[in-house]
């Protein structure tokens, strides 16, 4: 199988199995809303029991608000003690917001990794229909696997790539601007390497029916570098999807809403949620058709599609 048929299967199991792209952006949107809504609750928690905040919300006017809120400042920088209370309040506040986006991208990991021994079991077994029973087994039963994974991941992207960046954007600045044409494309080669055998990994241990993460991610790469044109062939056409979908939302779509109309704005900007999650998934379905083709083409068995 060729990168371009596993790109065409991969569309065509991403729009039939609609379930797992709702379900992705249901989880996406609902762990989006309990972040914003972490430090929000706690601040009007707070602020609601202050008797000048609720004599405004009943229609005080608005440069009582301003003058509570900008008290501490003032108090400070006239060498007084201000309202000590409501500094801790605000510092709390400010401190539960940073805390907040610094677990931003634990909690939409956790969510993720979930979810991914479900869908890719999905897309494993098609043709057959999706069903509920299966998805949330394949959730739960791959979870601690692709846990592990994920850390793996997170570490070698720290101990790996972080001090690479770092030495190429030194290099750069030592060497010349024209370094950078040959750096950064290089880099990049690397990261969308290290995505396809981590991905790739999940795919085998999905198809293989295995939780051990060093026989997946030997299997991996055992496909990848065997057969390289097919899985390069196949990631070149998904990231091309992706990043014609960025252009479209960036160039083509962005420059001509009017941010004033913020509803039609929030619904743009979800309808491109939407479709990046399912470019998403067109990349893991077609991950997985190609593995299962190229696994079934050298045991000389045919699959029908």
């Amino acid at each position: 199988m060729n990168g371009w048929r596993a790109f065409h299967i991969g569309l065509s199991h991403a729009l039939r199995y609609r379930w797992v792209l709702l379900i992705l952006f249901a989880v996406n949107l609902l762990s989006a809303l309990m972040l914003a809504a972490l430090p929000a609750l706690g601040l009007a928690t707070w602020l609601g029991h202050r008797p000048a905040i609720r004599e405004a919300a009943d229609g005080v006017d608005a440069w009582l608000v301003v003058e509570t809120l900008t008290a501490p400042l003032s108090g400070t920088a006239l060498g007084e003690d201000g309202w000590p209370e409501l500094t801790r309040r605000l510092r709390q506040a400010t401190l539960l917001g940073l805390l907040t986006a610094a677990a931003l991208p634990l909690l939409a990991w956790l969510p993720s990794t979930f979810l991914s021994g479900g869908l890719l079991l999905a897309y494993a077994e098609a043709p057959l229909p999706f069903r509920w029973s299966r998805f949330l087994w394949g959730c739960y039963h791959w979870f601690g696997a692709f846990l592990l994974l994920g850390v793996v991941q997170g570490l070698s992207f720290i101990l790996l790539f972080a001090p690479a960046i770092a030495a190429a954007a030194r290099a750069v600045s030592v060497v010349g601007g024209w370094l950078a044409w040959v750096v950064v494309p290089l880099l990049a080669l690397l990261a969308v390497l290290w995505l396809a055998l981590m991905e790739c990994t999940r795919i085998v241990a999905v198809v293989g029916e295995t939780r051990n993460v060093a026989r997946a991610f030997g299997g991996a790469v055992r496909f990848v570098f065997r057969r390289p044109l097919p899985v390069a062939g196949f990631y070149g056409l998904a990231f091309l999807l992706l990043a014609l979908l960025h252009a479209l939302y960036r160039w083509g779509l962005m420059p001509h809403l009017p941010l004033d109309w913020w509803p039609l704005v929030l619904v743009v900007q979800q309808a491109f949620i939407l479709a990046r999650l399912w470019a998403r998934l067109v990349r893991l379905a077609g991950g997985v058709a190609l593995y299962r083709g190229l696994a079934d083409w050298e045991t000389g068995r045919l699959v029908d599609w």
